[in-house]
């Protein structure tokens, strides 16, 4: 029997306004492991030449300096350039959206086709106007030299909304005709091409000056611990955090299953260690980057200070305090982070209980029933959440302690993309070759 439907949400009144909204057409046919690459990589491509493109109509002489740090590694942001708001609106507006639907005030089931439609569109409009927002609070901020009532400040503000719409659609043609989204693309691209030039810079390089320092007879401490540059500890610091997060991804729990009708049949429900991935970091990182913003709107550099990364230990011993509260917060925030992002996305025991259930699964040694089923998953996801989430930020408050290329947060969040990407075109690497596994891919 199927449930009753409640009054529709007020955000129906936004539909014709969404309707009118240009959108990336689905694919009416399978999209075949060439042309995913393909767009996948001219995705990639548009977004690096973005990245070059500086914004016109600041003044001769301003120097724009990198306002995010090290967060803009999550942000996918790079300094005066279309890129400088990043994917900031586009996981703010996700954050918003997915905090109202779960605490039911906009009344949006998103089991529903409508529902769920609707969600993605307001979902848009609000990255949109997000990007507005946050880019007038850069301009307001003098951090052009140029105001909003001077028209060069106005004609930045449009430059930095348009980037976060380039953006927004950059992502939406990545989910529909590449792998995987253009938001996790974006922040493992530009980790990986920062972490290149920073390990192999003929100049500056870590690598590179410890080569020099060998051959040169110059002491080794130094290419390990040189302040201000890249250095060995960092490259022994990501090297150290892409093996334990690779090892960290294939850590799972397997909870055994049976065919309620075929006692014979079984079947492993697995739950990752890993349960909510790198979301909870990249969450806490874009309220971090909020919480700067403001601060500077309000000219109280207190109120980000101590969620700002370290950078390297030469950071750490001018202020180990700042270091300490730092991690203890990210901790804590990726843990609720988390938690919220279960109870959020239909991941939680309960939802897993009632879809394991109308697929006629049981847990052997228990009796059918959707509670009992909830109650022995409960055990485990919550747990999974709350320790994966710990996890995701020690990791990366202690990359960033040591100084790993790219930031702690930034390589966690690599690897982590990098590993599920490779599954979804191995998967579809094999779907292709062997049309009739499709079934099992719900295609």
């Amino acid at each position: 029997m199927e449930p009753m439907e409640g009054p529709k949400s007020k955000l129906y009144a936004l539909e014709p306004v969404i309707n009118r909204m240009p959108e990336v057409a689905v694919p009416k046919r399978r999209v075949t492991f060439k042309e995913k690459f393909m767009w996948t990589g001219i995705v990639l491509i548009v977004f690096f030449v973005m990245t070059q493109i500086p914004l016109y109509g600041i003044p001769q002489g301003q120097e724009v300096s990198d306002f995010f740090g090290q967060l803009r590694f999550v942000l996918a942001s790079h300094a005066g350039t279309l890129m400088e708001l990043g994917i900031g609106p586009i996981v703010t507006a996700g954050i918003i959206m997915q905090l109202l639907v779960g605490s039911k005030i906009i009344g949006l089931n998103l089991t529903n086709h409508e529902d769920r439609a609707l969600f993605t569109g307001v979902q848009k409009l609000l990255a949109i106007g997000m990007g507005f927002f946050q880019g007038a609070m850069f301009v307001l901020s003098g951090r052009y030299g140029v105001g909003l009532g001077d028209p060069a400040g106005i004609f930045i503000l449009v430059q930095l909304a348009l980037g976060v719409v380039v953006v927004i659609y950059l992502d939406e043609l990545v989910s529909k005709y590449g792998f995987g989204s253009g938001v996790s693309l974006f922040i493992a691209g530009g980790v990986a091409m920062t972490v290149l030039w920073q390990a192999v810079n003929p100049m500056t390089g870590a690598i590179p000056n410890f080569i020099g320092s060998m051959l040169g007879g110059e002491s080794i401490a130094d290419a390990f611990f040189r302040p201000g540059l890249p250095n060995m500890m960092g490259v022994v610091a990501t090297t150290l955090v892409f093996l334990v997060v690779v090892y960290a991804e294939s850590m799972r729990i397997e909870i055994p299953l049976a065919y309620g009708r075929f006692g014979g049949v079984r079947g492993r429900y697995p739950i990752r260690f890993l349960y909510t991935s790198n979301i909870p970091v990249i969450l806490a990182m874009t309220v971090f980057a909020n919480f700067r913003m403001l601060a500077a709107v309000l000219n109280t550099e207190w109120l980000s200070y101590y969620t700002t990364p370290p950078n390297g230990l030469s950071t750490v011993a001018a202020d180990p305090i700042q270091a300490v509260v730092y991690t203890i917060i990210l901790v804590f925030v990726s843990m609720g982070f988390s938690l919220l992002w279960v109870n959020l996305t239909g991941m939680g025991p309960r939802e897993i209980a009632r879809q394991l259930d109308r697929s006629g699964m049981l847990i052997p040694g228990f009796r059918r029933d959707i509670r009992v089923m909830e109650w022995v998953l409960r055990r485990y996801i919550i747990a999974a959440a709350i320790m994966g989430g710990m996890f995701v930020g020690l990791i990366s408050a202690g990359a960033d302690i040591l100084g790993a290329l790219g930031t702690g947060t930034g390589i966690l969040l690599t690897v982590g993309i990098i590993y599920r990407l490779y599954e979804e075109i191995a998967r579809e690497r094999v779907a292709e070759m062997f049309p009739a596994v499709r079934r099992f891919f719900g295609e």
